[in-house]
């Protein structure tokens, strides 16, 4: 994740105090970043590269903050090279300000979701898709969240509607029958989506958003310079949250 992409998922992060932004921006090059420890230097020039304002006592707050007098917390502590964030400080950093809200009550909405499943495939799918979103890898959760979506989906095709299904890629100039769940792997994702619709087992509105999440999940698939942000894997997934897995799960 870039710096840029870093204090993208902190809420209103321009409007915090300087101290703030600067403690923030430690622990980033402390935990992604590389940084065995921070500095004066090393923080300012991230804050440059952000286009912040300079944090102009920045050397002697750092040296403030590493030392304990009387209740004061301790945010700092003093290493060979530098400093780095106090361990209850960092905790207290990452609960506050890190994790958008959206994606805690995502995240809160995809464990109970979890706990719910019972096919233990998808539940192996699912568990990935929330590893991959709470540990901020946004592509990878947006394509294991539509393998969640797309395996109810022909789950719910298969138990429900395979009749008709079968009826009508048997008149097919090449036929094909599915009898179990592998052999869909016969027909491509979106093949089944336009036959599910042609067939009338989904609605008009269900085809379109089943659609949409297939080609969003399409672009992030392949090497792209296409940018994933925050907001757009809280959504896609909140949409899968919120209509796909009520009608299909």
């Amino acid at each position: 994740m870039t710096a840029d992409e870093f204090i993208a998922t902190i809420a209103d992060f321009e409007e915090l105090p300087i101290t703030i932004q600067s403690d923030l921006l430690a622990h980033y090059l402390l935990t992604q970043g590389g940084a065995a420890s921070v500095n004066a230097s090393a923080v300012s020039s991230i804050r440059e590269a952000l286009h912040l304002v300079e944090h102009t006592s920045l050397a002697q707050y750092l040296s403030n903050q590493s030392k304990k007098k009387g209740s004061k917390v301790v945010k700092y502590v003093k290493t060979k090279d530098g400093y780095v964030l106090e361990r209850g400080f960092a905790k207290q950093v990452e609960n506050t300000y890190l994790g958008r809200p959206a994606a805690k009550n995502i995240s809160k909405t995809l464990r109970g979701t979890l706990t719910a499943t019972r096919d233990p495939v998808i539940k192996s799918y699912l568990e990935e898709a929330i590893s991959c979103f709470e540990h901020n890898l946004l592509r990878s959760s947006v394509i294991m969240t539509w393998c969640v979506a797309y395996g109810l989906f022909r789950s719910w095709i298969f138990r429900n509607h395979l009749a008709s299904l079968n009826s009508a890629i048997g008149t097919w100039k090449v036929p094909v029958k599915i009898s179990k769940l592998d052999d869909f792997q016969d027909l491509t994702e979106a093949t089944l989506l336009d036959t599910a619709r042609k067939i009338g087992v989904v609605t008009k509105e269900q085809h379109k958003t089943l659609k949409q999440l297939l080609d969003q999940r399409n672009s992030f698939a392949h090497p792209t310079a296409k940018p994933i942000t925050p907001s757009f894997a809280e959504a896609y997934i909140e949409t899968v949250l919120r209509e796909i897995i009520p009608s299909f799960g």
